[in-house]
C-alpha cells in the first residue's frame, strides 16, 4: 500500500476533503491528534542566503547521491533558507515538493543535503494520483527510502491503489464510461446511479515505511465516508508488504471489526492478501434439508490461496441431525466434508472442482457423494468454451423440483450479453454430452444414459421508461441505509428464443420461448418507513413439444408468471419474496423468502428456498472486499434448468 513513502504513499487533496464529507473531525473517528512538536528540528542557519526566486531542484545539489540525482525534489515556498556551511535546506510557509507523481505540502520543510534526510512538519498532506496521507511529522531517508509519519491519516481509492502507489508507472486516467444502454442487461439497477465504496480512510498513532514495507501501530480503517463511522476495521499492529504490482500481504496482530462503536467481532485470520477476496467469517450456518438434514455448520479453511491456485477444505457438523439422533456426536452421519479447488493457467484458461462427502462413512460414499470438473477457456469477455465432467448434480428444474443428473461429461460453447444495439442483446449456446440420469420413459430403463446435443439462441432487449432522481450523498439522505443513493426508475423488458435438444434414442425437444415484463423501483430508502420498494413481474410463454426422455430437463412449465418484491419496514430493515406461477396449473415454485438488514457499510440478509429447502444467512460488508460467508445457493453441485437449458453456478 503505502510504499515507499513518495512510491507508495498517497496524495494532496486538501484536508477539508476528508472532514468536509464526514461532518465531524477525523479526531472524533479515530482519536486526538498530536500537535507538531517542531523543537525536535535542527535550528534553522543565523547566516541564511536570500530566498529563492525559482524553485530549487535539491538533486542538482548533490549529483553524487543517486537517489536524488534520478529523482530531482522541486520546492516551492513563501521563503527558502540555505546554509552553505551545513547544507541545510529549509522551507517555511505554504510549502509545495514534487518528488516525481508524489506531491507534498507541509507548514514547514528541513532537508539535510549531505545525510539526504527530509522532516516536514505541521499540516503534512502527501498525495499521489488518487491516494491521500496527512500526518503531524514526517521523518523521511531519502537515500535509505525510509521513514516514519506520526498521527498519520488518510483516504485510499481502493479502485486504483496499484496504479496511484507504485513509481514504476504513471497514474492511469479513469476508465471511459460505457456507452448508454451496452451494459445495461443483467446489471443491478441501483449499480447504475452512483459509485460503491471504493475509498478507505485510516489512521494510526505511528506509520513506519522502508522500499518495500510499512508498520503501523494502532490502524484503524474504515469504509465510511461520515463520522463516527458505522464500521470500522482495527489492529493493534499491522505491518504490509507488496507480493506484486497488483496484491499486498498484510498482517495484523489482535485485528476486529466492529459495528457501531459497540459490536466487534475478531479478525480470526491475521494474514491477509490485499486483492484477493475473503470471507468476514471462517465458519457458515446454513440450512440443506436434502444433503445434510437441516442446519449445519461449517468451517472454511483455505489452505491455497493465491493469484492462480485456490484450495479450500469445509469440515461439516449437521446440527439437526445430531438433535434428531439423540445427540449422538459419535454417528459419522453427523458429519461431512466438501473441497473447492481452482487455478487458472493463463489469463483466459482456468479450472475449477468441488467434492462433497455428506457422511463421514465411507460405505455411503457412492450414493451421497457429489463432485464436479469444470474447464474453461475464455475467448473475450463474453464468449467461453466449457469441458465439464459431473457426478451426482443437482438440478432444480421448475415445477418439477429437485432432480439429479448421476453423471455427465461434456462440453458448452456459450456467449451471454452481447451487444447489438442499443438496449437488445444476444446470448447463445452449443453444447453436447453424455448423460446418466432418471427418466420416466417406459422405453428406457430408470437411468438411461444417452447423449445429448443442445442449440439455444435469445434476444434480450432492456428499454428505459423513466428514471427518478437520486438523493444527494449525505448520512441522513441518499447514503442513510445504502451503499449508494438508490435511484427510482421504471424499464421495461422482454425476451424471444428457442432452444432444440436432441437425444441419441431419437428424442427431440424443441421450444420457442418469448416473454416480456416490468421491473424498477420507487423511494429513495432514506425515510424511516415505507420509503423503498423494488419490484418485477414478468411473463414467459413456451411452445414446446415432444419432450425430453429425461426429467432434470423436460420442460412441464409452458404459462410462467414471474413475481418479485422487495420492501423496506422500518429503518433499515427490508423484507420480500420472489417466485414463479405456473399459469396453467395454479402451481407456485422456486419461492424465495429475503429478510434483510441493510446499513450504509454492511448488511445482513437471511434467504430461505421453500422448494430448495435450502437457506443462508450472508453478511457483507463494502469496500475492503470481504464476501461474507459463503452461500449453499452458489455451490457449485447445484443447478437450475430453464425451458430445458441448464445453467450451473
Amino acid at each position: 500500500m503505502f510504499l515507499p513513502l513518495f512510491a507508495s504513499l498517497p496524495p494532496p487533496t486538501q484536508p477539508a476533503e476528508i472532514t468536509e464529507v464526514s461532518g465531524a473531525s477525523q479526531a472524533e473517528l479515530l482519536g486526538t491528534t498530536v500537535a507538531p512538536d517542531l523543537s525536535s528540528t535542527t535550528p534553522i542557519s543565523p547566516r541564511p542566503t536570500p530566498d529563492f526566486t525559482a524553485p530549487l531542484r535539491l538533486g542538482e545539489a548533490n549529483a553524487e547521491t543517486p537517489v536524488v540525482r534520478d529523482q530531482p525534489l522541486e520546492v516551492t515556498a513563501d521563503r527558502q533558507e540555505f546554509d552553505l556551511m551545513r547544507r541545510l535546506f529549509n522551507a517555511i510557509g505554504n510549502v509545495f515538493l514534487r518528488f516525481k507523481e508524489a506531491e507534498l505540502t507541509a507548514d514547514r520543510i528541513q532537508t539535510d543535503i549531505d545525510a539526504q534526510i527530509l522532516v516536514a512538519e505541521g499540516n503534512v498532506t502527501i498525495t499521489r494520483g488518487d491516494q491521500v496521507l496527512q500526518g503531524d511529522r514526517l521523518e523521511y531517508n531519502l537515500r535509505l527510502d525510509q521513514g516514519s509519519l506520526t498521527n498519520a491519516r488518510g483516504v485510499v481509492n481502493t479502485a486504483r491503489v496499484d496504479q496511484d502507489l507504485s513509481l514504476t508507472r504513471s497514474p492511469s486516467p479513469p476508465p471511459l464510461s460505457p456507452l448508454p444502454g451496452l451494459d445495461e442487461q443483467g446489471t443491478d439497477p441501483q449499480a447504475e446511479v452512483t459509485e460503491t465504496f471504493d475509498r478507505l480512510r485510516f489512521e494510526a498513532d505511528r506509520l513506519e515505511f522502508d522500499g518495500r514495507r510499512w508498520f503501523a501501530t494502532n490502524l484503524r480503517i474504515t469504509n465510511d465516508p461520515f463520522s463516527p463511522p458505522e464500521l470500522e476495521a482495527r489492529a493493534q499492529e499491522a505491518t504490509a508488504e507488496p507480493l506484486s504490482a497488483d496484491e499486498t500481504l498484510l498482517k495484523v496482530r489482535r485485528g476486529r471489526v466492529v459495528f457501531d462503536q459497540r459490536v466487534a467481532l475478531p479478525i480470526v485470520l491475521r494474514r491477509f492478501v490485499v486483492g484477493r477476496p475473503y470471507e468476514v467469517l471462517p465458519f457458515e450456518f446454513g440450512y440443506d434439508e436434502q444433503d445434510r438434514g437441516g442446519v449445519f455448520l461449517a468451517y472454511r479453511y483455505r489452505a491455497i490461496n493465491t493469484p492462480n491456485t485456490q484450495i479450500t477444505f469445509l469440515p461439516s457438523i449437521y446440527l439437526e441431525r445430531i438433535i434428531n439422533n439423540d445427540f449422538d456426536v459419535f454417528d459419522a452421519k453427523s458429519y461431512g466434508a466438501a473441497i473447492e479447488l481452482g487455478h487458472r493457467f493463463t489469463p483466459q484458461t482456468r479450472v475449477r472442482g468441488y467434492g462433497f462427502l455428506n457422511t463421514l462413512n465411507p460405505n455411503d460414499w457412492p450414493s451421497t457423494s457429489r463432485a464436479g470438473v469444470d474447464l474453461f477457456y475464455n475467448f473475450d469477455a463474453r464468449n467461453l468454451l466449457t469441458v465439464s465432467a459431473l457426478y451426482r448434480q443437482r438440478v432444480f428444474n421448475r415445477s418439477l423440483g429437485e432432480q439429479e443428473i448421476t453423471s455427465s461429461f461434456g462440453g458448452t460453447f456459450s456467449g451471454t450479453g452481447i451487444p447489438l444495439t442499443q438496449g437488445l442483446a444476444l446470448s447463445y449456446l452449443l453444447g453436447g454430452q453424455y448423460v446418466t440420469a432418471a427418466s420416466d420413459d417406459p422405453s428406457l430403463p430408470p437411468k438411461p444414459s444417452l447423449g445429448r446435443l443442445q442449440a439455444a439462441a435469445s434476444l434480450n432487449w432492456v428499454m428505459p421508461i423513466w428514471r427518478g432522481t437520486p438523493l444527494p450523498p449525505t448520512r441522513t439522505q441518499g447514503l442513510r441505509y445504502s451503499p449508494r443513493p438508490v435511484q427510482p426508475f421504471l424499464q421495461f423488458y422482454g425476451q424471444v428464443g428457442g432452444v432444440a435438444n436432441y437425444y441419441t434414442n431419437g428424442s427431440t425437444q424443441p421450444a420457442l420461448v418469448a416473454g416480456a415484463g416490468f421491473r424498477g423501483q420507487v423511494g429513495h430508502f432514506s425515510r424511516h418507513w415505507f420509503d423503498y420498494t423494488s419490484f418485477d413481474v414478468g411473463f414467459t410463454q413456451t411452445l414446446s413439444e415432444p419432450s425430453s426422455p429425461f426429467l432434470f430437463d423436460r420442460i412441464t412449465d409452458f404459462s410462467v408468471l414471474n413475481v418479485g418484491l422487495l420492501q423496506q419496514i422500518y429503518g433499515p430493515l427490508r423484507a420480500g419474496a420472489q417466485m414463479q406461477i405456473n399459469v396453467d396449473t395454479g402451481r407456485v415454485f422456486d419461492t424465495n423468502i429475503i429478510v434483510e438488514y441493510s446499513r450504509r457499510t454492511y448488511g445482513v440478509m437471511f434467504r430461505y428456498n421453500l422448494d430448495r429447502q435450502l437457506a443462508t444467512i450472508l453478511l457483507r460488508i463494502n469496500g475492503f472486499n470481504w464476501r461474507g460467508n459463503a452461500d449453499p445457493f452458489s455451490s457449485p453441485g447445484l443447478g437450475t434448468a430453464t425451458d430445458g437449458v441448464i445453467r450451473s453456478n
